[in-house]
């Protein structure tokens, strides 16, 4: 299907569609929410089409259409994206029956697929992070990229806080630096930097950011374009130096485990709780609502149960 004979399909859901979008924005939902969730409802329209070779009317819409769209794209997927596509067609439906639109909502009907809870999270340890660092390609964006890695693994950033980063965010106290982050559901959180990394952030500033075209001024992170580094980008850096670590001849081992640059958020949540900070404090530098959330990264591993284990003074209790 091209883009055209798309474009033609959903135009039948116009009027829905605009009142999906008013419904999240009067919600406060994220722009980056709101694109993902437009995004999944709009493949679920033109499913429909291509399921019945026509426009299908949503009072018509009944939870097995939704069951089979969910069938066709999990084939590979998360079953948390399973649910993310759940959730946004639920937000859709939900938002017309407000609207008086429909007077049922056909997927509440569709249960969520269930995860493995208190899963443990993938993080890369001291030694790891090190050699990454070490990976990065030298080249003409090394700084720009070191700034952005390093943002994620030393400062729990997220791609989407990445890209929203602008140049008035910086905190620029000499005693007290750090940065003023545009967290999910436009929350802001301050999180004071390492004066190493804050350092590597003003010469990426001064020396390595390219000029920015007038309606990107300020944005921290500029492509050679001109314009706000994409989402899209930042994960392919990771990606890239994700590539180049696992090539290494002692990392081949990593190339089991599923590295992204979310990972590198696991991994600063992981160092901060082994490092004895509070769950609290840890719960602030990342931006988490729920201190739940938070607890994930208290996982241990064997050698710190046995070490936990062995220092225990039970001898008196067999005299």
């Amino acid at each position: 299907m091209n883009t055209q004979e798309a474009k033609n399909q959903l135009d039948y859901y116009e009027d829905e569609l605009d009142i999906f979008y008013t419904y999240m924005e009067d919600l406060g939902y994220s722009p980056h929410t709101i694109k993902c969730y437009l995004s999944d409802v709009q493949s679920f329209l033109l499913f429909l089409h291509e399921k019945d070779d026509q426009c299908v009317p949503l009072d018509e819409v009944g939870s097995k259409h939704i069951q089979a769209y969910l069938r066709k794209t999990q084939k590979g997927k998360a079953k948390t994206t399973r649910n993310r596509r759940l959730m946004s067609l639920r937000t859709f439906f939900k938002s017309l029956v407000k609207a008086e639109e429909l007077t049922v909502n056909p997927a509440a009907e569709v249960d969520l697929a269930k995860t493995e809870k208190n899963s443990l999270p993938t993080y890369l340890n001291d030694d790891e992070l090190r050699l990454l660092f070490k990976c990065i390609k030298h080249d003409q964006y090394y700084i720009r990229n070191k700034c952005i890695l390093m943002l994620m693994s030393l400062a729990g950033l997220r791609v989407i806080e990445i890209h929203n980063l602008n140049t008035t965010d910086l905190i620029r106290d000499e005693d007290e630096p750090g940065i003023k982050v545009l967290g999910k559901g436009n929350k802001s959180r301050y999180i004071p930097l390492p004066t190493p990394l804050f350092n590597l952030l003003l010469e990426y500033e001064r020396m390595y950011r390219p000029l920015p075209k007038p309606e990107h001024q300020n944005a921290f992170f500029v492509s050679k374009r001109g314009e706000r580094i994409s989402r899209r980008r930042i994960q392919m850096i990771a990606e890239d130096t994700f590539a180049s670590l696992k090539s290494l001849p002692d990392f081949t081992y990593l190339q089991n485990k599923k590295l992204s640059s979310h990972k590198l958020r696991h991994t600063f949540g992981t160092r901060l709780v082994r490092g004895g900070v509070d769950l609290v404090t840890v719960q602030e530098l990342m931006g988490h609502t729920n201190l739940s959330t938070t607890q994930i990264y208290t996982h241990v591993n064997n050698k710190q149960k046995q070490e936990a284990m062995r220092n225990q003074n039970v001898g008196k209790f067999f005299e």
